[in-house]
């Protein structure tokens, strides 16, 4: 997350798209320009003509498609090319606002010519974004850009009850010498649990199951996972969490208070 101040001292959070997201935006691009190219090539050369002017036109038409696609779109778009808006990228200034057409050929003249060069081995945009902390390459830089995303990221899981096998032993569960910060792993590992792949899944819940046991009393049942084992733990928390909170809120009715306060 980037925070930036606006002109009009507006404070912005940002996410900048790293570099995996960028190169695949950027192939989807490269392959969509590659396709435009053959395609005008071909038609060329079904029109005919001679050898030489031929090559002249498919060369000055490729060189068209090459600057003229991501500058064109971008500025018609505010920051955008097909790969950009297929993976919810955008392109924006570094203030935060939309970019115009200064920005765009600027970004576009220094991809051809510096980020994706022969000289720099295709490579010079790829190594700056993976050495800057806000992924830009060489044409943000140049042009004052940051490409960020636009897609907000997935909601998380809602955390399970507490299984019913389980309540018995949850009520009687001693969490409060849980750190808050081992809560927070364990509940981000439950909403996230079906995302992860096998042998890391299973080796992080032994991990932090250890770790919560060793700060609650008394010990779960036997045969009981790691995983429901932090769910039931996560949710007991967050229901004893609720239950004070709504303690606090209360207000008595004129029949709860007491004789000479109604």
């Amino acid at each position: 997350m980037t925070q930036i101040v606006t002109g009009d001292a507006v404070l912005l959070d940002l996410r900048p798209a790293r570099v995996p997201t960028r190169m695949l935006s950027t192939l989807i691009d490269l392959t969509l320009i590659a396709g435009i190219a053959y395609l005008y090539g071909y038609i060329i050369n079904e029109i005919g003509g001679s050898r030489s002017r031929v090559e002249a036109v498919t060369i000055a038409g490729a060189l068209i498609v090459m600057f003229g696609y991501p500058i064109l779109s971008e500025t018609v778009t505010r920051g955008r090319t097909l790969g950009s808006w297929a993976l919810g990228l955008r392109v924006v200034r570094d203030d935060g606002g939309a970019i115009r057409f200064r920005q765009a050929l600027l970004r576009g003249l220094a991809f051809w010519a510096v980020d994706f060069a022969l000289w720099t081995g295709f490579c010079g945009g790829l190594i700056c974004a993976a050495v800057n902390p806000q992924s830009k390459r060489l044409g943000d830089l140049m042009a004052g850009t940051i490409m960020v995303r636009t897609r907000a990221p997935r909601a998380a899981k809602p955390i399970p009850p507490v299984p019913p096998e389980l309540a018995v032993w949850a009520s009687q569960l001693e969490v409060s010498r849980v750190p808050d910060e081992l809560l927070t792993a364990a509940r981000a590992f439950i909403q996230r649990y079906d995302g992860l792949l096998g042998f890391p899944q299973q080796q992080l819940a032994l991990e932090l199951a250890s770790q919560v046991a060793a700060k609650t009393a008394p010990p779960p049942p036997a045969g009981v996972s790691p995983h429901d084992f932090l769910a039931a733990v996560v949710a007991e928390r967050r229901q004893r969490e609720s239950t004070k909170l709504r303690s606090q809120q209360w207000v008595p009715s004129a029949d709860e208070l007491p004789p000479g306060w109604r």
